[in-house]
């Protein structure tokens, strides 16, 4: 590696750290409440050995709210808490510390794929300054920690090919990747089964070797990833994909309005409009949207706290090298390499593709940096098509500029434009509401909270922080499950009240207690009431009224 390199080597990766870890416990602006919930369970864990819930020490899953994350995150956690306290740099280094491995891990893999340490480069360029990285890696996003894990495991295995002994470490991670998200359940399995059936022969011939490697290689895979597996059939497992999978209970019910509206012959309307032709059009659909320049390039997520709004999840100048390289890759397929990265690209999409929604980033992460190495070989077959030297430096010198320069635009968006005008999707104001409710605690008999911001009992939990075990054996712990959902109304002398019936549980507080409601903006009543506070987004429009009634 000559000195150029491995200073250009370190830069990316000093540039990477930067973009990762820059004011990290205000950017993006406030925890929303599933970092809350990773947070205060790994906080309940280390304290009492037992989720919030009293569950001891979940292994596939822990309950939140329902939702039932992965569990590799809020082990991650727990150090971070034990030595930093709970807070928002706690509960968001893991994310951001695996989000920086990736960077060098999409080196390395690059490397060993193409031969070419200036591919990698590249490579490692792309990921280290993508907004589609950047963000992820800068809040908590299991997707990150399991394509973290996965990608470790796939590029250790891929040296596994060359040196034995990597095998047995790559499969451990890559069966690991299965319990940071739901998405790399699925994944994970079919990739390695793809894996083991492209590279056959090479695993062949290290078997007729060193037989063991290969034995425990497979045997730490199945006793890792088997039980996974099964829980994908617990209720528990499921309970995420039953929101989000295209066919829901929105889509039967189109279904059934479609075929009730229908003026032709009920039976063509059967064969129009049931499930598998449904199933089969969306995923199609949804697969072209990972092609498609003006969602991949342009637009992004319109989901706030997976994207800046209008703002593409790759860099614009990327556009045309990313389609070169998909063509590239498309045409060498009977290289078992670029084979492997295109089975990748179509299976990391599976989660995605077969769920309903917004453009799921998120969900797609598993296939990642598989765009940044398509953008890679676009820019080097341009490379590679310029005559002289001169022109080829100049050209790869245009392209670094322009990234640089997009990455310069979008950061300036991100930690001004986007901090102070969406700290609202990201739920600020939680803390001041709770700081405030603090300090005044021993002055009032109860304390009201609206729920319109959601799961308000969380983040007094979070940033109190209350004591896991007096908060588990709680006698004035009151919750319900519905919805798919596990909702608390109230503990201690905190009530949790939805928005709309604020005013109704307001007008009725008897005049013998001492009552602090924290509200959404003029949603009290006004008998008997003092106004203390109004606590405001970052772009100044109002969050919270603070109220006093004596």
């Amino acid at each position: 590696m000559s000195n150029l390199h491995k200073l250009s080597f370190t830069l990316i990766l000093i540039l990477a750290f930067f973009l990762r870890f820059w004011n990290i416990s205000k950017l993006p602006p406030s925890l929303n409440w599933d970092e809350i919930s990773h947070g205060y369970d790994a906080y309940s864990l280390l304290q009492t050995g037992k989720d919030q819930w009293g569950n001891q020490w979940p292994i596939f899953n822990f309950r939140a709210y329902g939702d039932y994350p992965t569990v590799a995150n809020l082990y991650l956690t727990i150090p971070f808490i034990k030595f930093l306290g709970l807070n928002e740099l706690s509960t968001r280094l893991p994310t951001a510390i695996l989000g920086f491995l990736i960077v060098p891990l999409s080196y390395f893999l690059s490397k060993i794929i193409f031969k070419n340490k200036n591919y990698a480069l590249i490579v490692m360029l792309l990921v280290a300054i993508s907004p589609w990285t950047v963000f992820s890696s800068r809040a908590v996003f299991q997707s990150t920690i399991a394509l973290f894990f996965l990608l470790l495991g796939i590029t250790l295995n891929f040296y596994g090919l060359k040196k034995a002994t990597l095998l047995i470490p790559g499969t451990i991670f890559w069966a690991l990747s299965a319990y940071a998200y739901h998405n790399t359940r699925i994944v994970a399995p079919f990739l390695f089964v793809l894996f083991i059936l492209f590279f056959r022969q090479q695993l062949l011939r290290i078997f007729k070797t060193n037989k063991t490697v290969v034995f425990i290689s497979l045997f730490l895979f199945l006793f890792i990833t088997i039980p996974q597996l099964v829980n994908l059939l617990t209720p528990e497992s499921r309970a995420r994909s039953r929101w989000v999978f295209v066919i829901n209970e929105n889509a039967i019910n189109y279904l059934e309005q479609q075929r009730n509206n229908f003026k032709g012959n009920p039976l063509i309307a059967k064969i129009i409009y049931n499930k598998p032709t449904y199933f089969t059009v969306n995923v199609f659909g949804n697969y072209l949207e990972f092609i498609n320049p003006k969602t991949i390039f342009f637009e992004g997520s319109k989901n706030f706290q997976f994207n800046v709004p209008n703002t593409g999840i790759l860099f614009s100048s990327w556009l045309p090298f990313f389609y070169i390289g998909l063509i590239i890759l498309l045409l060498n397929y009977k290289n078992q390499n670029y084979l492997f990265l295109l089975a990748w690209y179509i299976v990391g999409l599976i989660p995605s593709v077969i769920t309903a929604g917004d453009f799921p980033v998120i969900r797609a992460m598993s296939i990642l940096p598989l765009p940044q190495i398509a953008i890679t070989l676009g820019i080097f077959k341009v490379y590679d098509l310029l005559h002289k030297q001169s022109s080829k430096t100049t050209f790869l010198l245009i392209i670094t500029f322009i990234s640089l320069l997009q990455l310069y635009s979008y950061w300036q968006n991100y930690t001004k434009s986007y901090f102070l005008n969406y700290s609202e999707s990201w739920q600020y104001g939680y803390k001041e509401a709770v700081t405030f409710a603090k300090a005044n605690y021993d002055n009032y008999d109860q304390i009201i909270f609206t729920k319109k911001y959601g799961e308000p009992h969380e983040f007094v939990l979070f940033y109190w922080p209350w004591d896991p075990a007096k908060y588990q054996n709680d006698k004035n712990k009151s919750w319900n499950f519905h919805a798919d959902w596990y909702w608390v109304d109230s503990f201690d002398k905190f009530k949790f009240v939805n928005d709309w019936e604020i005013k109704s549980y307001t007008s009725q507080l008897s005049t013998k207690q001492k009552n602090l409601l924290i509200t959404s903006p003029n949603n009290f009543t006004e008998k008997n009431s003092k106004k203390l506070s109004t606590i405001k987004f970052l772009d100044n429009k109002p969050a919270f009224d603070i109220v006093s009634y004596e």
